[in-house]
Parts: C-alpha cells; sequence; structure tokens
C-alpha cells in the first residue's frame, strides 16, 4: 500500500496542477473580455484529444507500461503552464490559451489512465477499492487547494503568477515521479488487451445494467462539468471576485472528499445502487435551486452539498462497474466510460457557453437539474424491470445475472 499512496500522491499533485491551470484560465479569458461562449470553447479543448484517444491510450500503455505516457504527462502539463507566462495575452492574444488548454488536456489523459491501471494492477480484490477511495480523496483534495491558492495568486499577484504557482504544482508531481519510477511494472495486462480487441467497443451496451451504470456516470460527468463551468461564469456575473470563486470550488472539492472519507461507513448502510441514485436527485434539486440565489452564504451551502452529492458516485460507479461487467472486459469498460466523460467535458461546455451568452446561466441550471432527475427515475425504473423480469428479489442477485448473461454471450460468439 506505501507504494499506491505514493503513486496516489504523484497524481494529486499533477492534477493539483492541472486543476488550477482550468480555472486559471477560465477567470484569465473572462477577465480579459471573452464572452462565455469563448469560455465554453476553452473548456472543451481541455478534453477534445483526450475524448478521441482515452481507449488508444489505454491499450498502448497496455502494451509499453506506464513510464514513458507519464513522462510525456508532465512535459505537457509542464509547457500548458509556462505558455502563458511567456506568450501573455496583452501581446499575443488568445491563441496561447487554446494552446495551454491543448497540452494540458492531452497531457492528464495520459497520466490519468497511467495511474488508475497502476492502481489496479498493484491493489487485489480486497484492497482496490481501498486504493480508489484514496485516489479520489487526492483528486478532492487538490482539486479544493489548486482553486484556492490560483485565486489568492491572481488578486495578490497577477495571472502570470497563478500559472508559475501551477507549474511548480505540475513540477513537483515530476519529482515524485523520478523518485518512485524504479520498481513499476513494465506492462499492464497485455493478454487481457488482446481479448477486448476482439469484441465491438460498444457491445457492452447490450447489457441493461452496465448500460445503466454507464448511463449514471455520463450524468454525473455533465454534472460535474456544469459546476466547473458555471460557477466561474455565474460568479463572476452576480459580481464575486477571484478569491470568493476559488473558495467556492474549494468548499466543493472538500466536502467531495469528505464523503469519501466517510464512503467505508456508509457503504455499510447503504448499496452503490441507492446512493447514486440519491447522488443523481440530490445534484439535480441543487441546480434547480442555484440560479434563484446571489448570496455568497447560500452559495456555499450549495456547492458544499454539490460536492458531498457528486464526490459520492465515484467509488460506487467504479465498484458496480467491476460488479457488472465480465472480468475479462473491465478494461474495455473503464475505457468507454473515459471516452463518455470526455465527450461530456468537449461538447458540454459548448452548449453551457451558448446558454450562459444568449439564453442566461439560469438555463444551464435549470436543464441539467432536469436532465438528472428525469435521468434517475429512468435508470430506478429499468433496474426495477430487470429484476422484476428476471424474478430476482434484490440486485446484486441482478448483478449475478448480468455476469452470466455475459459468459453465455461470450461462450455462443466463440
Amino acid at each position: 500500500m506505501q507504494q499506491i499512496l505514493k503513486i496516489i500522491l504523484f497524481m494529486g499533485l499533477l492534477h493539483c496542477g492541472f486543476i488550477s491551470s482550468r480555472v486559471i484560465t477560465t477567470l484569465y479569458a473572462l477577465h480579459n473580455g471573452q464572452p462565455a461562449w469563448i469560455v465554453g470553447v476553452i473548456l472543451s479543448v481541455y478534453a477534445a484529444v483526450p475524448a478521441l484517444i482515452s481507449i488508444h491510450v489505454g491499450k498502448w500503455i497496455d502494451r509499453i507500461g506506464v513510464k514513458i505516457p507519464i513522462i510525456i504527462a508532465c512535459l505537457l502539463i509542464c509547457v500548458a503552464c509556462a505558455v502563458p507566462i511567456f506568450f501573455p495575452y496583452e501581446t499575443f492574444g488568445i491563441k496561447p490559451i487554446y494552446i495551454t488548454c491543448l497540452l494540458a488536456g492531452t497531457g492528464f489523459v495520459f497520466a490519468l489512465i497511467s495511474g488508475q491501471g497502476l492502481i489496479g494492477h498493484l491493489t487485489t480484490n480486497k484492497t482496490r477499492a481501498t486504493g480508489f477511495t484514496f485516489q479520489s480523496m487526492a483528486f478532492s483534495a487538490s482539486g479544493a487547494a489548486g482553486p484556492v491558492i490560483a485565486g489568492y495568486l491572481i488578486d495578490e499577484k497577477n495571472y502570470y503568477w497563478a500559472y508559475g504557482g501551477a507549474l511548480g504544482f505540475a513540477l513537483a508531481a515530476a519529482l515524485v515521479f523520478l523518485l518512485i519510477s524504479r520498481g513499476l511494472p513494465s506492462s499492464l495486462n497485455a493478454n487481457k488487451q488482446k481479448k477486448v480487441e476482439k469484441h465491438s467497443l460498444f457491445e457492452l451496451f447490450k447489457h441493461p445494467l452496465i448500460r445503466n451504470v454507464l448511463l449514471a456516470s455520463a450524468l454525473v460527468s455533465m454534472a460535474w462539468d456544469l459546476q466547473a463551468f458555471m460557477i466561474p461564469v455565474y460568479g463572476t456575473e452576480i459580481g464575486l471576485d477571484a478569491v470568493a470563486i476559488g473558495w467556492l470550488l474549494s468548499v466543493f472539492s472538500v466536502c467531495s472528499f469528505a464523503v469519501r472519507a466517510l464512503m467505508p461507513i456508509l457503504s455499510h448502510h447503504f448499496k452503490e445502487w441507492s446512493i447514486i441514485i440519491f447522488v443523481l436527485v440530490s445534484t439535480g434539486v441543487s441546480y434547480l435551486i442555484f440560479p434563484f440565489t446571489t448570496s455568497l452564504a447560500v452559495l456555499f451551502v450549495l456547492c458544499g452539498w454539490l460536492g458531498a452529492s457528486l464526490g459520492a458516485s465515484q467509488p460506487n460507479v467504479l465498484s458496480l462497474l467491476h460488479q457488472v461487467t465480465p472480468e475479462e472486459r473491465i478494461g474495455e469498460a473503464i475505457g468507454i466510460r473515459t471516452m463518455l466523460m470526455n465527450s461530456s467535458h468537449t461538447v458540454l461546455p459548448l452548449l453551457f457557453g451558448f446558454w450562459g451568452s444568449v439564453i442566461g446561466a439560469a438555463a444551464a441550471f435549470w436543464s441539467l437539474g432536469a436532465t438528472m432527475i428525469l435521468g434517475a427515475f429512468g435508470i430506478q425504473r429499468s433496474n426495477k424491470n430487470i429484476a422484476s423480469d428476471r424474478g430476482m428479489p434484490d440486485e446484486e442477485k441482478a448483478i449475478e445475472r448480468s455476469l452470466i448473461d455475459a459468459k453465455k454471450q461470450k461462450i455462443h460468439h466463440k
């Protein structure tokens, strides 16, 4: 577990540099008079390349291991944070910002898949959930620290100092990786990857429970994108300064960290699907309320509640995905989930930016809030129908049946 914690430290530091650059870039564009739809384009660029390459990156990492991809990740994010410093907006305009987004987003997908692959490879069935919980907590901590530090550097110094802070986190991550790189595995699950390549990419969608897990994951990803994009836009719209916006984003991450720390206790009392359905409904209601307040205190409460709700989703989604997916196709399922998430990161900021510029921020909050609630009821109904059709009294048996059906289908294909 000590090696896992070192890997998580590396991922947390690099994530802090990445998330800081994203917050800084959003505020930097708004500070220089760019409209909300341009901010949407900027955030879409962060995820555009990852949406296209994530599955291919995963296959490449399975073949060659994680060392070269992680080196690429560190280099890309470091260069991304340095670009605005050497090519300031006052002289070069908005183009360097797009380069920053492209490099940082592409770099982080290499680090994310590599890190998650390492955690899965170096843990057992008994310790894997703990490893991923620690990783989620590290991301929550870095997500809390990054925006606050960035906000203070922006207000006390300037945007270039803030980018320098993000660069410092990326360099620290690179140093940690250099110290732990010896002893890392040379390859990850190469034999399983060959089996995955024989199947159609979206064949797993034929299994209802797997499809429901991926749909829930996509909805959560959409909700996460909305808060990352619209809180800076909405905060600027109602006159909040960079420090206040940074604290709102930080409270979100602190509460997501707290709920993940409590997840081992909560999981003893609530099933995964119960938590996920609650997350979807709770988040939807919060977004319906959000546009009705301009009070900073109420916004802190809403951001904290959103962080706690959405923070509970990832460990449970990953746990369910492992339960309902045949063991030899787990990598494929995670690859599809990553692709869906990055597709959401690419498309939704454009829509949010359009709504923010043309219709208003409230439209983005209300439309996604309603979608989350409707999605929750749709998934809940589908799960009940699956259990009812198969005569199963609980979801554990439904999951077991899903795995049996998948194995039968595999035998039939052979």
